[in-house]
């Protein structure tokens, strides 16, 4: 089914109305209408459009974490890799890791060596139901001079090898979370972007208690305010969470700790290609991973803690400078470093971590939180602090369980679903190796004369919804044509369409960022916002100064974000 922004469903009683469409609101929705519940969800920008969407692209376990002890948490994202693995095998690959370890590596080689060897004891079951072209092998020694050859940036300099294990690349993050929204979709549920909830609809009893109600809502795009009702309510709006709860006027002893993460896309470390993932740790302590990504270095993230709100983080020069002084002191001595010039694009997002007591962000729990707001006067009403792309089906699992064990849903009739072994939408099969489908794709329709490269990459983005991209080029061979003239950039005018149409996208930002390969891969040119613009002009009903007008505002967008990074503080700047 396709995902229709119609305000109209608001008029309709929901049982779950979820605030957030980040990857665990998206979870938790697919959850509650997996079950039969009828699900609202809404979000005051695009679908995954803050967090979600500033991944390292990376479905993990989280290594690091075994460096604080957070086992439970490792444990939980090993079995949660496999599981949304078999879910979506189209749109995941093995890729092999490489953690290199020095003579003065803190912690040292040993050491190092113990946490990949538990990190496999973790994953235990990493392989099962798992096809042959997506299993896990155990991991290994790879010795200094096949480290070098592998990696010929790294500092040679007290280097003793490497061990090598593989994590599961999340090879369009943004497309994944659509494919596990479509899928609530699927089931029933109302998905709704660009909505934004401004309060909510109590009951107020004698005791000074409330009950909810529901959720007051604004078009942030046509204006108006609306109203839903909901039997409960569901605040998984990650790094906002809090605000949401301020709408209530009242203290529910619930904070956030907020720590920014950015990622550059970089020329190559050191100017080599590289098709190994790299754990690249500085003698400072720093470290930051190195993935190969189309041709270029992806490298981050940072942990920061921040106090500003959500909406006001960006990325600085500071925070740009951070990643590339860490992965420059891991560069050879003789080889070119890495300055803002070889930057071509930052992501920035806001990680929701729990309070605890830990001294840094970095070191602050990964675990989550489910809050019952009961015992703080507030009935029906369920937040969720912390958590992580990879757990998310975990933690939307948990949430259902727990509403329908609520007085407010006990006896509310549901039907059976194992979120556990469904395929997302647009998955070839459950737990199958999709090559064979890939393959069949790329043969398919050959009088629509796409090239194979063109054919398989939107069979890999869509799946199964590939077939309607292909109609769309069938009936008019206008929209085959690709969007950039970049020979990496093969995303093509029907795809554009179908973000349209099908999955609500609602502006050139939904469709380039979100929908699209081509906000993933640098810098978006003129003439390439040009071409998805005038793609989506008639199916959005835009006129010809609309369509320029958003145009405008998009490069202009696009370029504020790129100022605010690349120049350094005024500060700084006067030296």
């Amino acid at each position: 089914m396709r995902i229709e922004r119609d305000l109209r469903r608001l008029a309709d009683p929901y049982d779950v109305v979820v605030i957030g469409g980040g990857i665990t609101g998206v979870c938790v929705a697919r959850e509650a209408a997996g079950r039969g519940l009828r699900t609202l969800l809404v979000d005051k920008g695009d679908f995954g459009h803050g967090t979600s969407s500033a991944t390292t692209r990376y479905i993990h376990g989280g290594i690091r974490y075994l460096e604080t002890h957070e086992f439970a948490v490792v444990r939980e994202s090993l079995r949660e890799r496999r599981i949304l693995s078999l879910a979506a095998p189209h749109l995941v690959r093995q890729q092999r890791f490489l953690m290199p370890a020095w003579r003065w590596s803190a912690p040292p080689t040993a050491l190092i060596g113990a946490g990949v060897g538990l990190y496999t004891a973790l994953g235990w079951d990493r392989n099962r139901h798992v096809p042959d072209a997506l299993r896990i092998p155990l991991p290994r020694w790879v010795p200094r001079g096949r480290l070098l050859q592998a990696v010929p940036w790294l500092d040679p300099d007290q280097l003793q090898g490497a061990f090598a294990y593989h994590d599961t690349l999340n090879l369009h993050a943004e497309r994944l979370l659509l494919a596990f929204l479509r899928s609530a979709v699927d089931a029933g549920a109302v998905a709704l972007n660009h909505v934004r909830a401004t309060g909510f609809v109590t009951e107020a009893a004698p005791d000074g208690t409330v009950t909810v109600r529901g959720v007051t809502l604004e078009d942030r795009l046509g204006g108006g305010e609306h109203r839903a009702t909901g039997t409960v309510v569901v605040n998984a709006a990650g790094p906002w969470m809090d605000l949401v709860l301020a709408k209530l006027g009242r203290p529910l002893g619930v904070r956030v700790n907020r720590s920014k993460g950015i990622h550059l896309l970089t020329a190559p470390v050191g100017g080599a290609t590289v098709s190994d993932t790299v754990f690249a740790r500085a003698r400072s302590g720093r470290h930051v991973i190195v993935s190969p990504w189309h041709g270029r270095s992806f490298v981050g993230p940072t942990d920061t803690a921040i106090d500003d709100t959500p909406d006001d983080a960006r990325a600085e020069h500071d925070d740009v400078a951070l990643v590339l002084d860490t992965v420059n002191a891991t560069t050879a001595d003789g080889l070119p470093k890495l300055t803002p010039d070889d930057v071509e694009a930052v992501t920035v997002g806001v990680r929701p971590l729990i309070v605890d007591d830990a001294s840094s962000s970095y070191t602050t729990s990964r675990r989550h939180e489910l809050y019952d707001h009961a015992p703080s006067g507030v009935r029906n009403l369920w937040s969720i602090g912390g958590g992580k792309w990879t757990t998310g089906r975990a933690l939307g699992e948990e949430t259902v369980r727990t509403l329908l064990r609520s007085p407010a849903l006990r006896g509310v009739r549901t039907r059976r679903f194992d979120s556990r072994r469904s395929a997302a939408h647009g998955a070839f099969s459950w737990a199958d190796d999709p090559e064979p489908y890939l393959a069949a794709a790329v043969r398919s329709r050959p009088s629509l004369g796409l090239p194979p490269e063109v054919r398989a990459h939107v069979a890999r983005l869509h799946g199964t919804d590939h077939e309607r991209v292909l109609d769309l080029v069938e009936r008019d061979p206008r929209l085959g044509q690709r969007l950039s003239d970049h020979p990496g950039r093969l995303d093509i005018a029907a795809q554009a369409v179908v973000a349209v149409t099908d999955e609500a996208a609602c502006t050139l930002a939904d469709v380039i960022d979100r929908r699209l390969a081509l906000g993933t891969l640098g810098r978006v040119s003129r003439a390439e916002v040009e071409r998805v613009a005038l793609a989506v002009a008639a199916p959005l009903g835009w006129t010809v100064e609309a369509t320029t007008a958003a145009v405008e505002a998009e490069l202009g967008r696009r370029a504020a974000i790129e100022a605010r990074w690349h120049a350094p503080r005024r500060a700084d700047a006067d030296r």
